[in-house]
């Protein structure tokens, strides 16, 4: 049996430190998709590993007007701890349904958002929610959108050498949510899918229109959602149907699910956001 090396850093420089000397080192800190994804029960990790779910500056929480920060580290059971209003809808509903008391006690935040084969739960929410994140590497710090984690040919693009410190979410709360979870709701596999819209209504609009679909690809229009963002809930079926058929044409086009359950959520949203 392959043994490894594993180190156990005091904060963020020392973290910086072993990336500059081996980027390839693993951060783990729950370590529910290292497990999750190996069938033997005898875990094979690579030959260095860095624990750092008990860095402090990683498990942070800071509360604003504007936005919630946290750190990387932070467990789905100290999200749920927060007060109530704290959390942007539907994240705690979404939190809660991932999986097990156990699960949540371990799993963090950062990691459900830097699995490198799939797209987890959280993902397409924060993208629709526009949140941010921070990555450190020893090159120097940058924030991004959630969004940007995921490439052109839609597939998980996490940065190389870095570790995402700081999770940051905007306090806007949408009129209009949907959501649905395709497949087996405990273990992630090709049949496993997230379908989120996001919108506001205001004055009979339909307001800051957000649609994701994500698995182990990620489907998402911005510009359709621009397009959309601004039309009347009266606007007329046969626009409407236009809008379904693109955007079912574009899913098609990426060949990264089946059509029929996307087209039938798409078409229900649509039914649902106007009238």
């Amino acid at each position: 049996m392959k043994l490894s090396e594993v180190f156990f850093p005091q904060d963020v420089d020392e973290i910086l430190e072993l990336l500059k000397k081996n980027p390839d080192i693993l951060l783990m800190a729950g370590g529910t998709n290292i497990v999750g994804s190996q069938p033997s029960r005898i875990i094979e990790l690579p030959e260095q590993v860095a624990s750092i779910a008990k860095v402090k500056e990683l498990r942070k929480t800071i509360r604003t007007e504007q936005f919630i920060e946290m750190g990387a580290c932070t467990t789905f059971t100290g999200l749920l701890s927060l007060a109530p209003a704290s959390l942007p809808e539907p994240l705690g509903a979404v939190i809660k349904a991932i999986g097990n008391r156990a699960l949540c006690n371990i799993a963090t935040i950062g990691g459900n958002l830097c699995c490198r084969n799939r797209f987890l739960d959280l993902w397409p929410f924060l993208s629709c929610m526009e949140a941010q994140v921070e990555f450190r590497s020893p090159s120097g710090t940058r924030w991004a959108s959630v969004s940007h984690l995921c490439g052109e040919d839609g597939e998980p693009l996490i940065p190389k050498a870095s570790i995402l410190s700081r999770l940051r979410i905007p306090l806007y709360n949408y009129d209009f949510v949907y959501y649905r979870k395709l497949g087996n709701s405990l273990y992630p596999s090709a049949d496993t899918a997230m379908f989120v819209c996001m919108a506001n209504i205001v004055r009979d609009k339909v307001e800051d229109f957000r649609l994701v679909f994500s698995g182990e690809k990620a489907f998402r229009l911005k510009d359709k959602e621009m397009s959309i963002s601004g039309k009347k809930t009266t606007t007329p079926k046969r626009e409407i149907r236009g809008f379904i058929a693109e955007y079912k044409k574009a899913f098609e086009t990426m060949e990264l699910f089946d059509s029929r359950p996307f087209t039938a959520l798409l078409e229900d949203v649509f039914a649902r956001l106007f009238l």
